[in-house]
């Protein structure tokens, strides 16, 4: 066959070449980005094969948005509330993949029987006899009420995903006598007693030169293993670098404040809400407000009609107060009648997004011009500031067109500050540049060479350049001399710490150590959350005799740790029940362990393939388009 296909492809090589240029193209097409995003199919992210759209992800971030409820700037929230979608939807693909490579399956029927005994728990979605209301009528409930049920679809399959994975490592988890009964000590045992928590304080041990430091470093190994680090350029603007041009005179503070003055206003007032939104449903509306009003106008009591009228369910059993509120803190055109009326005055019928409103003004407070000089004043130089660090950093971003920002930031008189290498961590920092943690994410996020938008970081205005990315590696001694430092010092603190509590410890008084003193009441060892779940912790808690104290130990935070054992109570014994209900425990709690760890294998192994556009993404990794998913920040 071999032969056969190689005659042909010799007779025909100029058929066979053009063959082939074109399947590499088509190729080439479909592996590179296109760069159209922003349509609802756009794939944003492809886990082993599994897409993720743009339109998925956006549904995922109105869901995290309404759980949040309402945020004080929803446009500060998107890279977060992005960051988190995305890391549901790719975790979501993973469970999937890993269900796939176990041979799990969960049917439709099965989400279907889940789902109707969920909203069976809800009597509104229930008929007379118990029954779940016919389709049409739960649709127009959905609707209202703004429930998804394609949502509680996908979380339900996740779960039996998730319950189905677990209950098949369960069968691979063996628990002998021993692993039983220490299980049963943990979670049934009771023990009481006091214990001390003592913090090491690094701060006071010395710095012993580069000689120590190095040989440290050097023992160290992979301790020091970092990821991939950048370096940036940045370009900053402060306050101190513009000067005079922040300053603001009192005519133009007066002249704020007149502009400004519903900002100082606080009103307090109570409102009859009659519900709208279609043309018909607002005319029909004022109608009923016009003829309310009238009566209101003459004497029938406000608080009253808006128990029986009004359709805002916060009014019933407050009589429509809404208590003293600023301007700002209501839809414009409610807080510019509301700002309108004079006190004991009632609102012409007033439309906002919610419907129509009678307004009755039952209180103003305004502040005067004295009262908010000091605020406003420093309220128009931060506007100030930043518009003209905007300007600055805008004139800097132009005039380097993408290359080196040195010059440009000069010319216009900003500082420019070269980071030390850094990597993506929360914890990120380098010398002169407080606000590093706060840029370090997108840092990353940018291709090497690209520059940022300006943005306020800490009390400057920045710009910056991705200069170089650094492979992941152990870096120089030199460039990390701080982190092996404070390292070598928190190992000597902790060395030193706990050769002393072991010495006061033989005293036999436990206050003696210092630190934080308390008592803990009787209980499973299960109940001490972080602290009961470290081995040492454990042993020393099950074998100290009453009356005596552990040895001490390191507790999760990086405390000593000691205890006097006031009371034991040795666990009721296993029953046959009470034994397989631990088993299923433990095998539960270990298989959930495995299912974590399964997990984060795909995670790492799949991001390790992202490939071009993925190839591997195609089959077996993970691409992330960061592309669409910076469009998305910018529209």
């Amino acid at each position: 066959m071999l032969r056969s296909f190689r005659s042909v492809f010799q007779s025909n090589q100029m058929t066979m070449s053009a063959i082939f240029l074109v399947l590499l193209v088509s190729m080439v097409i479909f592996l590179v980005p296109s760069g159209r995003v922003n349509t609802p199919d756009t794939v944003v992210a492809r886990v082993y094969g599994r897409d993720i759209t743009l339109r998925d992800l956006l549904e995922r971030e109105s869901e995290l948005s309404q759980r949040l409820g309402r945020q004080a700037s929803q446009d500060a929230m998107r890279p977060f509330l992005q960051s988190q979608a995305l890391r549901d939807l790719m975790d979501q693909k993973l469970m999937e993949e890993l269900a796939a490579r176990h041979h799990v399956v969960v049917t439709d029927e099965e989400v279907a029987v889940r789902m109707r005994a969920f909203l069976q728990q809800y009597p509104i979605l229930l008929d007379a006899q118990g029954r779940l209301k016919p389709a049409a009528e739960l649709e127009r409930i959905f609707r209202q009420t703004g429930f998804n049920p394609a949502s509680q679809e996908r979380a339900l399959r996740e779960d039996l995903i998730r319950t189905k994975l677990i209950q098949q490592a369960s069968l691979l988890v063996p628990v002998n006598a021993p692993w039983l009964d220490l299980e049963n000590q943990i979670r049934n045992g009771k023990v009481g007693f006091d214990q001390v928590l003592l913090p090491v304080d690094a701060s006071t041990v010395a710095d012993p030169g580069d000689g120590t430091l190095e040989s440290f470093y050097k023992a160290g190994g992979a301790r020091f293993l970092m990821g991939p680090r950048r370096v940036i350029q940045v370009a900053a603007v402060d306050r101190a670098s513009l000067g005079k041009a922040l300053d603001v005179d009192d005519a133009a503070l007066q002249a704020a404040y007149a502009a400004r003055k519903n900002d100082y206003v606080e009103l307090k007032a109570r409102h009859i809400l009659f519900k709208a939104t279609t043309d018909a449903e607002v005319k029909a509306a004022t109608q009923k407000a016009l003829a309310l009003r009238a009566k209101l106008v003459k004497g029938e009591d406000f608080a009253k009609a808006a128990e029986q009228y009004s359709e805002d369910p916060t009014a019933k059993g407050n009589g429509g107060e809404l208590g003293w509120f600023h301007y700002d803190q209501m839809v414009q055109p409610f807080s510019q009648a509301a700002a309108a009326l004079k006190v004991g005055e009632i609102s012409q019928p007033v439309r906002t997004q919610y419907g129509i409103h009678l307004i009755l003004l039952e209180g103003r407070k305004d502040k005067t011009f004295d009262e908010v000089k000091d605020q406003l004043k420093s309220s128009i130089q931060d506007e100030r500031f930043e518009a003209k660090a905007m300007e600055r950093l805008d004139q800097v971003r132009k005039r380097a067109n993408g290359g080196d920002l040195t010059a440009a930031a000069r010319s216009a008189g900003c500082q420019v500050i070269l980071s030390q290498p850094f990597t993506n961590s929360a914890d990120a920092t380098s010398q002169g540049l407080p606000e590093l943690a706060q840029l370090a994410g997108e840092a990353f996020s940018l291709k090497v060479g690209q520059v940022s938008k300006p943005e306020k970081a800490g009390d400057r205005y920045v710009l910056f350049r991705v200069q170089e990315e650094l492979p992941a590696g152990i870096p120089p001694f030199k460039e990390i001399r701080p982190q092996v430092l404070a390292a070598w010092k928190l190992d000597q603190a902790r060395a030193q710490a706990m050769t002393k509590a072991q010495q006061i410890l033989k005293g036999g008084d436990l206050k003696a150590l210092g630190g934080t003193f308390t008592t803990q009441a009787p209980g499973p060892i299960s109940a001490l959350k972080d602290l009961g779940a470290l081995p040492a912790i454990q042993k020393a808690l099950l074998d100290t005799p009453v009356g005596q104290i552990t040895p001490p130990a390191w507790s999760p935070d990086g405390q000593i740790w000691a205890a006097k054992i006031s009371s034991r109570e040795a666990p009721p014994a296993l029953t046959f029940e009470t034994r397989q209900d631990l088993i299923q425990a433990i095998q539960g709690d270990e298989a959930r362990k495995l299912l974590t760890a399964e997990l984060q294998y795909l995670d790492e192994r799949g991001r390790a393939r992202g490939g071009l556009r993925s190839l591997w993404g195609q089959f077996g990794g993970i691409y992330v388009n960061k592309a669409a998913l910076q469009a998305m920040l910018q529209r």
